[in-house]
């Protein structure tokens, strides 16, 4: 499933990297937004067309029965009537359609953010990617050369001394005596010094780092040195350098003074890649100055920009702003305004919606009903509601509060679906959840508005984040499996498992009342990097050159009420979640994050390279040849049920056959505590 590699053997089981690394990134990142569209691109082309043909078809059948078929009689004329009534309704929705796509084009408030948190934001979202990942303790890992090696005895030569100062560096770090900067500088010196980022060694020549270290060892005064090493060791002063060199190395010092970094710095190179995401992948070059301040006037205060230059605090921010990301993408914003150049603002731009026939609606709206009303009740669900927010939940026999505080096979389950059709799109993960999980309750929250559910008083009017952390809380009140008072294990908990959207929403659980949860299971989660501008790209503004893209497009993303949430109602400063806000998060027993290679929404690659950087080892499963929502397909949503119930995905692949049954029993609870029963 994840190409993966252990090494706990030769590590004192220490807990390290299980996954092959991903290849580097080349940049400057090609994207062809005119593709060529695949085969399978005109099969799913004439799904979507026999769909939405029905209704101009309904048009001209009515215009047809109207006009031209005054004559009809007997069984052929009721049948034609029946026909006509239908396509009067389909007429009619059509035209209802039309002022829900006009209704939720009006512009969303502007951010009421306070300045001090939006500045804190946006800093947060700069200095994203600054620090250098930290390699684990107790892994030497260098290139084998620097192609560079073969053919050339000389070459041969440099390169052996080269592999040999990376290795001694690697040791170095290991041992604490440099930090994690210096030892990619070193790494990276090559490069470096080739872009003109630091002087080229010469032979029999200094350079003015080297003089540096030598001048420091020259006293003007007597015990100066000794003075300068106790500073250094009482401010914890990172050793072998001083902190502006070798420590962290950010665009503000102390002080706030504006630190640009260098042109060809890689981590500026990296960002101004991501950034031209948010200007449809524009060459860097043809961005200028104020395509740059109109995307930041969105992006800050989801305005257009002659709305922000009213106002004298705003002006202020967005230059501060602008010479941050001046310093962080290591240019100068040219002046004036290039009018090729797309700006996405997604709150602000029109809104993507596509009319579709009302049996589409009726259809899907029918069998979630169907399954909500019917089928999972005669499974012991019951449908409630907590003020406005509907959800189903499953209580097994003999279970109480206590045992779901204190006994593992009875944690409760709670699911956050993502976008689509609701119960119909879920349907086979929640009966595996209800079959594999007989000793846990089971909560799933009931989204309308990203489920289609056009009958639905919701539809159009999304959760809102204080409304759905409170009643999350007021709900696992109700049923006991949490306490807010309560200290310890006799808090309780949940564990919450989220898909693609529904990460939202644990998102805001998280950073609002993170002791609700005790396990977080992410597949496909859209809440990390959103400042790159993959997620709304790929969901709003690309055109489809595949089949499943062109699906997801037509029957998902431009759907009114999900396209209305998204376009209108989706603030990314709410959305992101950052990786300090997630408690245990390298914990791969409490966090994990399931994630695909393929995924045709979330740059899964750059949310994967994200949480390495922050110290995720064991928490990532990874499936290179997974798209999105294929966590949750087939033999692969055994192992996300199964570490929803257990934290573990050890023997995954058997775990139906006896390990579910098992853990049902507490049998494994009971031997992973050595034969000890809980609290003893």
């Amino acid at each position: 499933m994840s190409s993966s590699r252990s090494r706990s053997g030769m590590n004192g089981g220490l807990d390290l990297p299980s996954l092959t690394p991903l290849p580097d990134e080349e940049y400057p990142r090609i994207v062809d937004s005119r593709r060529t569209p695949d085969r399978g691109y005109y099969i799913a082309l004439g799904l979507v067309l026999s769909v939405w043909m029905i209704t101009p078809l309904s048009y001209a059948y009515l215009i047809w029965y109207t006009l031209l078929s005054p004559g009809l009689s007997g069984a052929a004329g009721l049948t034609a009537a029946i026909f006509a009534a239908y396509a009067l309704t389909e007429v009619l929705f059509s035209i209802y359609t039309l002022y829900l796509t006009s209704y939720v084009q009006k512009p969303t408030p502007p951010s009421s953010l306070p300045i001090t948190t939006r500045t804190n934001l946006f800093l947060k979202v700069l200095h994203s990617g600054l620090t250098y990942p930290v390699p684990p303790k107790g892994v030497i890992s260098h290139p084998n050369g620097n192609g560079n090696g073969h053919g050339n005895g000389d070459a041969d030569a440099d390169a052996d001394v080269r592999e040999a100062e990376i290795e001694q560096a690697e040791e170095d770090f290991q041992k604490g005596l440099i930090s994690v900067a210096e030892l990619y500088h070193i790494r990276d010196r090559e490069y470096e010094e080739s872009v003109g980022m630091r002087e080229r060694r010469r032979v029999g020549k200094m350079t003015e780092g080297e003089k540096d270290v030598i001048t420091a060892f020259v006293e003007d005064e007597e015990g100066e040195r000794e003075k300068k090493l106790r500073d250094e060791i009482e401010g914890n002063v990172l050793p072998n350098g001083n902190r502006d060199k070798w420590g962290y190395e950010g665009i503000a010092d102390d002080d706030g003074k504006i630190i640009k970094l260098h042109p060809w710095d890689k981590r500026a190179i990296d960002f101004r890649e991501r950034l031209r995401t948010w200007f449809n992948h524009a060459p860097w070059s043809s961005i200028r100055k104020e395509n740059i301040l109109s995307w930041l006037a969105w992006s800050c205060y989801g305005l257009p920009l002659d709305e922000v230059r009213k106002n004298e605090e705003y002006c202020e921010f967005l230059d501060y702003s602008l010479d941050l990301l001046e310093a962080r993408t290591g240019t100068d914003f040219e002046e004036g305004y290039t009018p090729d150049v797309e700006v996405l603002r997604l709150t602000l731009d029109p809104v993507n919606a596509r009319a579709r026939p009302l049996i589409l609606y009726a259809l899907s709206n029918l069998v979630n009903t169907w399954l909500r009303e019917v089928v999972y009740p005669y499974q012991g669900m019951g449908l409630y509601r907590e003020g406005e927010i509907e959800y189903l939940i499953r209580i097994p026999k003999d279970w109480t509060p206590e045992k779901g505080k204190t006994v593992p096979n009875a944690l409760p389950v709670v699911y956050m679906h993502g976008l689509g059709f609701g119960l119909l799109q879920s349907h086979l993960l929640i009966k595996h959840l209800i079959k594999s999980l007989p000793t846990h309750p089971l909560l799933i929250p009931l989204s309308p508005h990203t489920s289609q559910s056009l009958f639905h008083p919701r539809h159009l009017r999304p959760w809102t984040r204080p409304e759905l952390v409170e009643s999350m809380k007021t709900i696992c009140k109700q049923w006991g499996f949490w306490d807010e008072e309560a200290r310890g294990d006799k808090m309780g908990g949940v564990s919450m498992l989220s898909h693609s959207n529904g990460s939202v929403a644990h998102g805001w659980i998280l950073k609002d009342c993170p002791k609700l949860i005790k396990r977080s299971t992410f597949v496909d989660p859209v809440v990390f990097c959103l400042w790159e501008g993959d997620v709304c790209h790929s969901f709003c503004y690309r055109r489809p050159a595949t089949a499943l893209e062109l699906l997801l497009y037509y029957f998902i993303a431009c759907e009114v009420g999900i396209a209305n949430y998204i376009q209108r109602n989706f603030d990314w400063t709410e959305n992101t979640l950052f990786f300090d806000e997630i408690p245990n998060a390298t914990d791969p027993t409490k966090t994990a994050f399931f994630l695909g290679g393929h995924d045709i929404i979330i740059d899964a690659s750059r949310v994967r390279r994200y949480l390495e950087r922050h110290g995720v080892t064991n928490g990532i499963h990874w499936d290179q040849n997974a798209g999105h929502g294929d966590g949750l397909a087939g033999s692969s949503r055994d192992r996300v049920v199964m570490y929803v119930g257990t934290g573990s995905t050890s023997g995954w692949e058997g775990w139906l056959k006896s390990g579910r049954r098992r853990h049902s029993l507490g049998i494994d609870d009971f031997v992973n505590r050595g034969g000890r029963r809980k609290g003893e």
